[in-house]
């Protein structure tokens, strides 16, 4: 008797509320099991799409990305799932998340590779990483950011999506400075480097260019009995005065051409010097005088000058 009670009382409770629970979840032969009609998904892409983009419209941004990424799990070959995944970087943008947004436009290019929004998106990429490079829109606090290393990331993304796009060269050249931000002289100089090869006609290159004269002359300040970096240095400002010949950097060239022509004369009257020392007149004649024949216009030319007349 105890049991066909309890029975009842649950036979009571399914039928009360069996209305509700079938109200809300229908059988479906499509995907053979129970949905919510409430969370489905619409019959057609177009108006899963058109339904996504209704909570834009009442500024539910959060229900609208998912209904998009609704739309790209059960429609993945539709024209709408490519309109949808760059919906989502729209979206995340219009957030204010700016890394989650770059990386679904990414999604976009990764996923649809002959997708026509192609120059929009590099676009858009190339707004958020000079965005983030510059320390603009740090709404995306929420994600912890080493931001050059990670800016050169990005960059570097955009650079390959579309390597002769209007934004290459220039992001090319954000990659050496991104990493130059983060002390990693290597990669900031094959950074730069490639910028001066595969963009040689552009503002960048003229940029990149002076950029590897600064680490040159950095690494002649490092090293002491090389000469062959002073020389490097010396080139590389010659080349960059030749290829670059209205360039506004031409005074800042001329004292880096000048410092490092002041210190090689330098070394070479070391030289010079320590054979004088050594009583081998005619060695360290040899060192003064080629002194005199290539930087005449150095310090060190007219000491040599007064040595070679002590020494005759």
């Amino acid at each position: 008797m105890r049991h066909f009670k309890f029975f009842l009382i649950v036979l009571i409770c399914i039928i009360t509320f069996s209305g509700n629970l079938f109200a809300y979840w229908i059988w479906t032969p499509k995907t053979n099991r129970w949905i919510n009609p409430k969370y489905s998904v619409k019959d057609t892409p177009k108006e899963q799409f058109d339904w996504a983009e209704s909570f834009v419209k009442s500024d539910d941004l959060n229900k609208a990305i998912k209904k998009h990424e609704q739309l790209i799990e059960y429609y993945p070959t539709s024209s709408y799932a490519v309109m949808s995944q760059y919906r989502i970087g729209e979206l995340y943008f219009k957030k204010g998340d700016d890394l989650k947004a770059f990386w679904a436009f990414q999604k976009t290019i990764e996923n649809y590779p002959k997708t026509s929004l192609i120059n929009e998106i590099v676009a858009k990429e190339f707004e958020i990483a000079n965005s983030l490079f510059n320390g603009r829109r740090k709404r995306f606090a929420k994600i912890p950011i080493t931001g050059s290393r990670k800016t050169a990331e990005l960059f570097e993304k955009i650079v390959e999506n579309e390597p002769f796009s209007k934004y290459a060269a220039e992001s090319q050249y954000k990659i050496g400075l991104s990493y130059l931000r983060e002390n990693d002289e290597e990669k900031a100089k094959e950074a730069f480097e490639k910028v001066a090869d595969n963009y040689p006609k552009t503002k960048w290159a003229e940029e990149a260019s002076y950029q590897l004269i600064v680490f040159s002359t950095k690494k002649n300040q490092r090293i002491t009995k090389d000469q062959s970096h002073l020389s490097e240095t010396i080139e590389k400002c010659k080349e960059f005065k030749s290829t670059f010949s209205e360039s506004k950097k031409e005074e800042q060239i001329n004292a880096l051409m000048e410092n490092a022509r002041q210190k090689e004369a330098e070394k070479l009257y070391q030289i010079g010097l320590f054979y004088e020392r050594k009583r081998e007149s005619k060695a360290a004649t040899i060192y003064y005088e080629k002194i005199i024949r290539l930087y005449p216009e150095t310090s060190a030319s007219k000491t040599a000058e007064e040595k070679l007349k002590k020494l005759k």
